[in-house]
C-alpha cells in the first residue's frame, strides 16, 4: 500500500452509516448478520464472510503488517463483501421493529472483520514465522472465491 509523505497511510474512509437505509427486511446471500448462535453462523452471508477471512488472515497477522495497514486489510474485506451482487450488508437485528435488520455501518464492519481475522491468531502466526523462516518472502492474501466486484449499489 502507498504511503502518504512521512511514511503513514491515512485511516480508511467510512462510506456506510450505521443505520444507512433504514429498516431491512429482506436478507441477501452476501448480507453479513451480527450476533451469535446457530441461524446467523449458517446465512449464507456469514459462511462466504468466514471463507473470505481465511483469504485475508496471513496478511492481516503477518508482523511486519501494521497497525494502521491491518485497518485496511479488515476495510478491503469488508469492501469485498459490499462489491459482491446483490451487494452484501452487515446487519444486525432490529430491536424496535422485530423480524427487521439495520446496517451496522463501516466502523462496526470493520472491527467485526478485525476480529475474524484475530480467530486462531497463535496458530496462523507460527505458520506465517514458518513460512518466513523457509522463504524469506512476504505472506500475500489468498485469492477469494467471491466473484469479482460489481459497481456499488443502493438499495
Amino acid at each position: 500500500m502507498p504511503r502518504a509523505k512521512g511514511g503513514s497511510i491515512p485511516p480508511p474512509r467510512v462510506n456506510i452509516q450505521p443505520g444507512q437505509w433504514g429498516p431491512i427486511a429482506t436478507l441477501n446471500q452476501h448480507d453479513v448478520l451480527s450476533g451469535r448462535g446457530g441461524r446467523i453462523n449458517n446465512h449464507p452471508g456469514n459462511i462466504a464472510f468466514r471463507t473470505i477471512v481465511e483469504d485475508f488472515k496471513h496478511e492481516y497477522l503477518d508482523p511486519r503488517t501494521r497497525k494502521l495497514e491491518k485497518a485496511h486489510v479488515a476495510a478491503r474485506l469488508v469492501a469485498q463483501i459490499r462489491s459482491t451482487n446483490p451487494p452484501g450488508r452487515f446487519l444486525r437485528e432490529d430491536p424496535e421493529n422485530a423480524g427487521m435488520y439495520v446496517e451496522i455501518g463501516d466502523q462496526k464492519a470493520w472491527k467485526k472483520a478485525g476480529q475474524a481475522l484475530r480467530e486462531d491468531a497463535p496458530d496462523v502466526r507460527k505458520e506465517i514465522d514458518d513460512h518466513l523462516v523457509t522463504t524469506d518472502k512476504p505472506v500475500k492474501s489468498r485469492p477469494t472465491s467471491l466473484p469479482p466486484p460489481q459497481p456499488p449499489h443502493q438499495q
